[in-house]
């Protein structure tokens, strides 16, 4: 494809996403207020690049750039203002050494500048103390370790390095062993604990430190500390670069920015109910006297301080316990499951549409020799359609898709394909209207045996009598006779960079726990969080459930109207072909 015509076309998409996301409209002719279509926060564009720029071109402006988006927009003082930033960066200038130009739209209007992530207090029990140690007390923590040394407990973590001094916390059991001690907290540490003291930062002799080396791009997934091994306070001390970290509580969140040298203080509810992790990017969106801006991450060490607790712990937050409530598995009830969904599959696929697309080309052969198998003149949907990789060939059939992604469905459209947007949970066509229906790689997205089981029935639903559908699934077997799927085959030094800490969690608001699947390894979980790193910056978390040999022939028989033709096992995947019969 013609390099301009595929920039063009993503011009396009970003000013859908702009009418849906923000209902601000595109202008053919010019207007004070232009929009940036393929750089913004999420790109990495800094304050300080569109300064420079456009200083150089007009007296004065007013720059929005909303949290989240790779977008941003200039309010002009004139319209002529805006035609001449428009006339010197429209497909021409290219940001950031990289080969794509800046691409430029009019709008009727702009976003509010206001953002309030910044501005809202600290959740409870949450303390933050600027400069807590000096410059010199920094650079002296940070000469002291080596990160090379063997006998201070050192270990590498797939997100980063870390050490344990007094005993060591245990990330695959998220606990401590009081009986094990190891090496102390060093001497030359021991003025910390004074002046945690002074700044009455708990009444504690604290015993056990972690400390964390976090390159850039590396972070830590969204999770609650284990209640029962510690003391309610814990202490992180912050050196090197500065980051944001998150917090978040049912729909409220909160952006801390952890600046050199502060120390954050967790007790009370932001210790056992606030769910807080470090976005692994490169990275961060912060608020600056001038406004919101990018900040490049380099070299983090954290310093985190704990009090061994022995015995069940004594809180009032019994939701989020381990003391309180057994968290060896999890369970997804249905009133759960939409906001999973929500959040690590329907949100993600937005975010990732465009890079998951380029990733999708080729077909699976067993796909492609069942649609070349349907009678000319048939009709045939594709069940979360993605890009439409599946839509292509056969003329003589009539191909439809539905997806549940505005991104993809606008991929799609851009290729010209016949696809809508719907819920795979919803299909909204006839009953008895279609003559074959694939799913592929979809239904091992929903979270609970009723969504899943629903899903095939509306499959099924609008399948004629004697039509076929054809369904694939992860597999939760990802080697078969000893030989390993492409899945496994596909690992490389590259994915080890992406892979999630060993061990670690999310956990969700209502109470389940979720593990955070190692790329390209076996399964070791049936649900799970499994990472996706977008090209250009941004790792995402998508929900899974593998299926079990014999599983997803199982649900299928439960449905009083189709016939099992077929079953096999293909790369990694489930596979399973129904036959609809007469009622």
């Amino acid at each position: 494809m013609n390099p301009a015509v595929k920039n063009l076309r993503k011009q396009r998409r970003a000013q859908h996403r702009l009418a849906r996301d923000m209902n601000i409209k595109c202008s053919d002719e010019p207007t004070q207020c232009l929009m940036i279509c393929n750089a913004g926060l999420v790109t990495g564009l800094r304050r300080e690049d569109v300064d420079s720029i456009i200083n150089e071109l007009v007296p004065s402006y007013n720059l929005i750039m909303p949290v989240g988006k790779s977008y941003c927009f200039l309010k002009l003082r004139t319209k002529e203002h805006a035609q001449i930033v428009f006339d010197a960066l429209h497909g021409k200038l290219k940001f950031q050494d990289k080969n794509t130009p800046l691409y430029l739209s009019f709008t009727e209007t702009v976003p509010s500048a206001d953002d309030d992530l910044w501005n809202k207090p600290l959740p409870p029990g949450l303390r933050l103390i600027e400069e807590f140690i000096t410059l010199e007390e920094e650079d002296f923590l940070l000469k002291f370790l080596d990160w090379t040394e063997t006998g201070t407990n050192p270990s590498e973590l797939k997100h980063r390095q870390v050490k344990h001094f007094g005993y060591e916390f245990r990330y695959d059991t998220n606990k401590v062993d009081p009986d094990n001690p190891i090496a102390p907290i060093p001497e030359s540490y021991k003025f910390l604990l004074t002046r945690f003291k002074e700044h009455q930062c708990g009444n504690y002799d604290y015993d056990q430190l972690t400390i964390n080396r976090y390159l850039p791009g590396q972070g830590i997934p969204p999770h609650i500390d284990t209640h029962s091994p510690f003391e309610d306070t814990i202490l992180s001390l912050s050196l090197g670069s500065p980051c944001v970290m998150e917090f978040k509580r049912g729909e409220e969140r909160r952006l801390v920015f952890l600046s050199s040298r502060s120390l954050l203080v967790m007790s009370g509810e932001a210790r056992y109910a606030w769910i807080h992790g470090i976005v692994p990017r490169h990275n961060d969106v912060i608020r600056n006297k001038d406004g919101i801006t990018v900040l490049q991450r380099s070299t983090r060490t954290s310093f985190t301080f704990r009090k061994l607790h022995s015995g069940d712990c004594r809180c009032s937050f019994e939701k989020y316990c381990d003391s309180r409530k057994n968290y060896s598995s999890t369970i997804i009830n249905n009133n759960l499951a939409s906001d999973i969904e929500n959040t690590y599959v329907h949100k993600v696929y937005e975010q990732i549409s465009d890079h998951f697309s380029e990733t999708r080309h080729k077909p699976w052969p067993n796909v492609t020799k069942f649609i070349e198998s349907l009678d000319k003149g048939g009709l045939l949907l594709d069940v979360g359609c993605g890009n439409g990789k599946y839509l292509h060939g056969r003329p003589d059939i009539f191909k439809v898709g539905c997806d549940r992604s505005f991104g993809l469905t606008d991929v799609c459209h851009g290729r010209g394909f016949e696809v809508l947007l719907a819920d795979c949970l919803h299909i909204p066509y006839k009953n008895d209207s279609l003559d074959a229906v694939i799913s592929i790689a979809v239904i091992h997205h929903l979270s609970t045996i009723d969504r899943r089981k629903q899903a095939i029935s509306e499959i099924t639903r609008v399948l004629k009598p004697g039509g076929h559908c054809l369904i694939y699934v992860w597999a939760k077997e990802q080697k078969k006779n000893s030989v390993a799927s492409t899945y496994l085959k596909s690992r490389t030094n590259e994915h080890d960079k992406l892979l999630n800490d060993l061990g670690e969690t999310v956990t969700i608001e209502g109470g389940a726990i979720l593990p955070v699947h190692e790329n390209r390894t076996e399964f070791t979980h049936s649900d799970m969080l499994v990472p996706w790193k977008r090209k250009g910056g941004g790792n995402f978390l998508r929900f899974y459930h593998v299926f079990e040999e014999g599983e997803l022939s199982s649900l299928c028989s439960e449905l009083h109207n189709v016939l099992i033709t077929n079953t096999y096992y293909d790369q990694g995947n489930w596979c399973i072909i129904l036959e609809k019969v007469k009622s």
